[in-house]
């Protein structure tokens, strides 16, 4: 089927898949197309020119080497899984949450990643529920304990991000504190800040400063900023967009230092992959405008970015990450 459709070329062990990636499908290394400054490749066309078949493709010649996820973007299922708590997620946070679930499995050279960037962004979203008493905050926060740490043997927390063992840290903190606090007032949102600093190790201290500092309004202060992106969240609209596109570069930011740490250089290969097939949809559209925005502002990752939209436009309403309105469609 590839080869009818002239995928191989694109496929092949010297193809621009394998450059892109940095490794063929038969494991080899090769050297890596494009620098730093990575672009998104957008695959567009009308329906039934095999967009969604390359992708798919691309996902099994090449998942069992680097790690690659593929996402439909048109799928309902990311807004179903928001639906129940829609003050606290959203289909966007739903598909973060799954990537990140796939990577926190991934069995590869390598081995597993972790997020404890996006679980402290997640765990303040978690304010946002319904009921908003610290045992809901807590179960909603839950949801998310699979992802900020590896686990080794024993049940000891892998690497230095965090003091010691994170589960059930958010939950203890917040149950002490329950019959203390109003339920409807900050003291939920602080207990819960005070719950993941107490819990980080120096480097996971910096790094927080560091991601969540930059957060728009942060003024270089975490606090503040976990404060302002949970805040944005629950205004949703373009404030909960802002908040979105800032968890997508958290997960990248796991990402990289996964790969920039000196046991990452040392184990891990290629470059990871995520596939937005449907891109034109609301979410895929959201996700591919997010990164980028990011890149256009000098934000710079590894993560390849390979999308499908089926627009009569071409992509144009993508270019540089600017906004629709921005851009002269094509003539």
């Amino acid at each position: 089927m590839c080869e009818e459709l002239g995928f191989e070329k694109l496929l092949g062990e010297e193809g621009f898949f394998a450059r892109l990636f940095g490794r063929a499908p038969s494991g080899a290394g090769r050297d890596l197309l494009y620098g730093p400054d990575l672009p998104v490749v957008l695959l567009t066309g009308g329906p039934g020119m095999g967009k969604g078949r390359l992708l798919r493709a691309v996902r099994d010649r090449f998942a069992a080497k680097v790690p690659v996820i593929h996402l439909d973007c048109a799928s309902p299922v990311y807004a179903d899984r928001a639906e129940p708590e829609p003050g606290a997620r959203s289909a966007a946070t739903e598909a973060l949450v799954e990537v990140a679930r796939r990577l926190c499995t991934w069995q590869g050279t390598g081995g597993s990643f972790a997020f404890p960037r996006l679980f402290a962004g997640l765990a303040m979203i978690a304010t946002g529920v319904a009921e908003g008493t610290p045992e809901a905050v807590a179960t909603e926060a839950e949801r998310y304990e699979d992802l900020p740490q590896k686990q080794r043997l024993r049940g000891l927390g892998a690497g230095d991000f965090w003091r010691g063992v994170l589960r059930g840290t958010i939950r203890n903190l917040l149950t002490t504190l329950g019959q203390a606090l109003d339920p409807y007032s900050a003291a939920v949102s602080n207990a819960l800040l005070d719950a993941l600093f107490e819990s980080l190790a120096p480097r996971g201290r910096a790094e927080l400063g560091r991601i969540y500092g930059a957060y728009p309004g942060a003024a270089g202060q975490p606090r503040i900023g976990l404060r302002i992106l949970a805040a944005d969240f629950r205004a949703g609209g373009e404030a909960r967009e802002v908040a979105e596109s800032f968890l997508f570069r958290a997960l990248r930011e796991d990402l990289e230092a996964a790969y920039a740490a000196p046991i990452g250089w040392l184990r891990r290969v290629g470059r990871p992959g995520l596939l937005l097939d449907h891109a034109e949809s609301p979410l895929g559209e959201r996700l591919l405008r997010a990164v980028l925005t990011d890149r256009r502002g000098g934000q710079r990752d590894r993560v390849v970015i390979v999308g499908t939209a089926r627009r009569p436009d071409g992509g144009a309403f993508l270019h540089g990450g600017l906004p629709p309105e921005e851009v002269t469609p094509p003539a």
